[in-house]
C-alpha cells in the first residue's frame, strides 16, 4: 500500500459525486487543486464508464499457472512458482489492470511466511484442502522521487517527492473460506440484480405475472423483463461504499483464479504440481466486442 493509494481508491469510490472540470479564463490564478481536479476529472471519467459499461472481469490473458506443472512423486515437497501471466483487465472500480509481464511467486516460501491462523481459514479438514484465491486490482505507484522545497523544520537535508504516478497492480494471494465464492459481481460496489428484493409496481408485477414461466417463449421473455424492471429499480435504495480502506480495497479485487492445495495439515504443507489444483474459469469475464465476433 502506498501513501498516494488511499485517496484515490476513495476517490474512485466515489461514483454518485458530480465530477468537475477546471474552467480556464485569461488571467486566472490556478494552483496545484486546480491540476489534480484536471486529472482527476479525465480520470474518473474513464473509470465511471468503464464500471457502468463493462464491469469487473478479466478481458484477455491473466492466466495463473504452476510452475513445475507436473512431479513424479506426489509426497515430495518441491519449490512450486505461482506465476500469473501478462493480460489485461478490470477492477471493481472500473480502474484499467495491465500486466506487462509474468510475475511469480515461491509458494513454498508463501506459506511458510504465512500466519497459521490465517491459513486455518481456507483449511476445509473434512477435505484435506487448502483454499487460496489469487487476485489482482489497480495501485497508484509513485516513481521518479525529485528534490523538493522542506516544508517543515528538520524535515531533511535532501528531501525528495516523487514526480510520477505510475499505474501500477496490486496482486494478492490469500487463503479463503472453503465454502466462499469469489466475488463475480459486474457492480461490486451495488447489489446484485438477482439479489434485489421484489420492489415493482403493481403494474409492474401484473406485465410479469401475465407471461407463463413454464412456456419457451413466454419464459424467456419473461426472465428479459423482470432483469429490465430490476435495473429500473437498482438505484431505489441508498448505497454507500465501505467506510474501511481494508473492506473497500477487498471488495473492489479481481479474482483471477482459485487454488486448492491438498494436504492434512497447512502449516506443514507439502507443495507439489501433483497437490495443486487451479480454476482459471472461476473468475469473471468481461466479453469485448471482437471476442464476441469470435464465438
Amino acid at each position: 500500500m502506498t501513501s498516494s493509494d488511499t485517496p484515490t481508491l476513495f476517490q474512485d469510490a466515489a461514483l454518485d459525486e458530480p465530477l468537475r472540470r477546471v474552467a480556464y479564463e485569461a488571467g486566472m490564478l490556478l494552483g496545484l487543486e486546480a491540476t489534480r481536479e484536471e486529472q482527476g476529472y479525465h480520470r474518473r471519467r474513464l473509470t465511471r464508464h468503464q464500471y457502468w459499461l463493462h464491469g469487473m472481469g478479466t478481458l484477455a490473458g491473466l492466466r495463473v499457472w504452476i510452475d513445475p506443472a507436473t512431479a513424479v512423486d506426489q509426497d515430495q515437497d518441491m519449490r512450486v512458482r505461482l506465476l500469473v501471466g501478462p493480460g489485461i483487465g478490470i477492477d471493481g472500480l472500473g480502474r484499467e489492470i495491465l500486466v506487462q509481464e509474468t510475475h511469480c511467486l515461491d509458494l513454498r516460501d508463501w506459506l511458510d511466511a504465512q500466519d497459521p491462523a490465517r491459513l486455518s481459514d481456507g483449511f476445509d479438514d473434512a477435505a484435506d484442502l487448502l483454499h487460496l484465491a489469487i487476485s489482482a486490482r489497480f495501485q497508484d505507484c509513485p516513481v521518479a522521487a525529485q528534490p523538493v522545497l522542506a516544508r517543515k523544520l528538520n524535515l531533511g537535508t535532501d528531501p525528495v517527492a516523487p514526480s510520477r504516478i505510475s499505474d501500477g497492480v496490486l496482486l494478492e494471494l490469500d487463503a479463503i473460506a472453503p465454502d466462499a465464492a469469489l466475488n463475480t459481481s459486474a457492480w461490486p460496489l451495488h447489489p446484485a440484480l438477482d439479489g434485489l428484493p421484489p420492489a415493482l409496481t403493481q403494474d409492474e408485477q401484473d406485465l410479469l405475472a401475465a407471461l407463463d414461466p413454464n412456456d419457451p417463449v413466454e419464459g424467456a421473455e419473461r426472465e428479459r423483463l423482470s432483469a429490465r424492471l430490476r435495473l429500473l429499480h437498482l438505484f431505489d435504495a441508498p448505497w454507500h461504499p465501505p467506510e474501511l480502506e481494508s473492506e473497500l480495497a477487498a471488495l473492489v479485487r479481481l479474482p483471477l483464479a482459485r487454488l486448492t492445495l491438498s494436504t492434512a495439515d497447512p502449516v506443514g504443507a507439502i507443495v507439489n504440481p501433483a497437490r495443486i489444483g487451479i480454476d482459471n474459469l472461476a473468475r469473471p469475464f468481461v466479453q469485448a466486442a471482437p471476442a464476441r465476433r469470435e464465438t
